[in-house]
């Protein structure tokens, strides 16, 4: 059997009343030569394994179990059993436009030294508006995640990085994977239309991600593994994120971009200190 080019891989952790979204989105794809890789992260609500077992039976769609191991581990299983050369993370509450494999593959295609695709990202449920992302590039991702998880990369880049890191349970295993690959010298384009769309609901474990605590505890988790690469850029880093903020015009925004500048003030105080 020929190999699809392009892997979705969805985690599913009792998400099931927006799993059939997310699973009609990939199915709506212009380009159709894709396969779909559920995995199933220990779900225990009897909605969402009723949600789980009728994606099983849609055709492409193939479904692995495992015990509760959190989304790095589940996108990691998904990669493993793919066979497609691209992998595209889906998160079971996000969604993508028709056209999100037609204007993302043929980048990939046709430049053999490109590995990442991004493209902009529409807000959804508790918060609204377009994500422009990027860059992909470091300093610019030692100071913020500039790019979604729902992005088109090559399977050799997943290799390379050696997967999400696993002991990022709480977050930021996507903002992670990022600074990883682009330290190993991947390159990232993008594609500035909304063809993929995040979803944040109440009970999205990114909102918990973001209190001042967790942030600057994830913030120290991620300079102890890259602390050579925050050494050497802390200082652009830290301007870019500065400047990101001074031309924001909206003052409820400029409030929003507030709070990672304070945390990075003082962690690269810490740094320099020697103590973070």
């Amino acid at each position: 059997m020929t190999a699809p080019r392009v892997s979705v891989l969805v985690p599913v952790y009792d998400a099931g009343a927006t799993l059939a979204r997310a699973l009609d989105s990939v199915a709506a794809q212009t380009d159709r030569d894709h396969e779909v890789v559920v995995v199933d992260d220990g779900s225990t609500d009897p909605a969402t394994r009723a949600a789980l077992a009728a994606a099983a039976a849609r055709p492409g769609v193939t479904l692995v179990r495992q015990e509760n191991r959190g989304p790095a581990a589940a996108r990691n299983a998904a990669a493993a059993r793919a066979r497609g050369a691209y992998l595209l993370p889906l998160d079971a509450d996000d969604w993508l436009a028709p056209a999100f494999l037609a204007r993302t593959v043929p980048l990939l295609e046709a430049d053999p030294a490109l590995d990442v695709v991004h493209t902009w990202v529409g807000l959804a449920g508790a918060h609204s508006g377009v994500w422009c992302t990027g860059p992909f590039a470091i300093p610019a991702l030692l100071a913020r995640c500039t790019v979604h998880v729902t992005s088109l990369v090559r399977r050799r880049t997943w290799e390379r990085v050696g997967g999400w890191d696993e002991t990022f349970r709480e977050g930021a295993e996507d903002w992670e994977f990022w600074i990883a690959a682009a330290a190993a010298g991947a390159r990232g384009a993008c594609v500035p239309e909304v063809l993929c769309h995040y979803h944040r609901g109440a009970a999205s474990r990114e909102r918990g991600a973001r209190t001042p605590e967790r942030s600057r505890a994830l913030a120290r988790r991620l300079v102890a593994k890259h602390r050579a690469l925050y050494a050497a850029h802390l200082d652009e880093a830290f301007a870019g994120l500065y400047a990101e903020y001074a031309r924001t015009a909206d003052a409820l925004e400029r409030v929003y971009a507030l709070a990672p500048l304070r945390w990075w003030t003082r962690l690269r105080a810490q740094l320099r200190g020697g103590r973070a």
